[in-house]
Formats: C-alpha cells, structure tokens, sequence
C-alpha cells in the first residue's frame, strides 16, 4: 500500500546495508507521519492481524499483546539512546514506524518522478514522500507476537527542514549568475 505523505529520517538506511546485532542486515528507514494519519495506519495493522490470528489477535492486539510498529513521537524509541534527547522531526504531534527490507531487496528511491531512480545525495533525512509498504505479522519465543512494515519503495514529493546529518545543497542559496 502507498502510505500518507510522512517525513524520511534517518535515510541512508534506503541505501546502504545496517545491522542491528551484527549478523543480519538490512535496508530501512524511520517514516515520520502526522498523527492525523495513525487511523490509516492502524487499520493496516489491524488488517493483517485480523488476517493472521482472527477476531483473537484483534483482542490481543486491543490490549496490547501483540506488539503494534506504531511509535509514539514523543515515546522512548524517539530518543536518542546516549543523550536522552529527543531527535530532531519528533515529538507529541507526530508518530512513527520503522519499516525495513532485507538485503536482497533494497528499496527502489524516487526523486519527484517514477522515472528518476534518486540516489543518496538526492535524499536526506527531513525530506517529504511517501512509502510503499507492505504491513506483516511475525512471532518468536522471545520477542512474543507483533506487527512490522517493509519497505518496497520511496518517493520524494518536496523538500523539507534537514533533521541532522547531511543536508541538501541548494545551489540557489549560494552560487550567483556572473
């Protein structure tokens, strides 16, 4: 499905190969939505969990047993983990999801057109677009049941404010016609 239009953080993930304990890999990155935009999501949750565990899991989903990719703004994975704080782009009007592909499926990256592949100087963490996701169940001894996104694709509709890192060169702001 095409998710609402969000905000890319943490964008070299789309193009470069992370890990999180060293042995697997994968491409991902962090989609920053409005929290107007959480009933859509959601109900992609629960679709899948409707279509994995029944009427069940939307109770157990309900009473949070089964592990929602909806993060809140503001909520603990919205901070950095050494300094405390909260990362640029977050905060209570917003939530997030961190949606993932694995290694022999990167994501294909679009720069305002679905004929222009984007690469990684094109896409910064702040930018505006949209995602194409697919929503999946998943469940293990350890980490229980729960509900995560993959990343199939995403296309940049607008520039936004730089949350860090590398921003966008703009070469209207600093070079002059002679």
């Amino acid at each position: 499905f095409r998710s609402p239009d969000c905000t890319l953080a943490f964008s070299d993930g789309l193009f470069e190969l992370k890990s999180v304990d060293g042995k697997k890999f994968n491409y991902g990155a962090t989609l920053i939505f409005p929290n107007k935009d959480k009933k859509f999501m959601q109900d992609k949750v629960r679709l899948v969990v409707g279509m994995k565990w029944g009427d069940k899991g939307q109770q157990l989903f309900d009473k949070g047993m089964i592990k929602s990719p909806l993060l809140a703004g503001d909520g603990p994975s919205a901070h950095n983990k050494t300094t405390g704080e909260l990362y640029n782009g977050f905060g209570p009007d917003v939530f997030f999801i961190r949606a993932n592909a694995q290694e022999d499926a990167k994501p294909h990256v679009y720069f305002r057109s679905k004929h222009v592949q984007a690469d990684k100087e094109e896409i910064y963490s702040g930018c505006v677009g949209f995602a194409v996701l697919n929503a999946y169940t998943w469940e293990n001894q350890s980490g229980g049941k729960g509900v995560s996104f993959g990343i199939r694709a995403f296309q940049t509709l607008r520039e936004g404010d730089a949350l860090g890192g590398r921003a966008p060169f703009n070469p209207d702001k600093w070079i002059v016609e002679l």
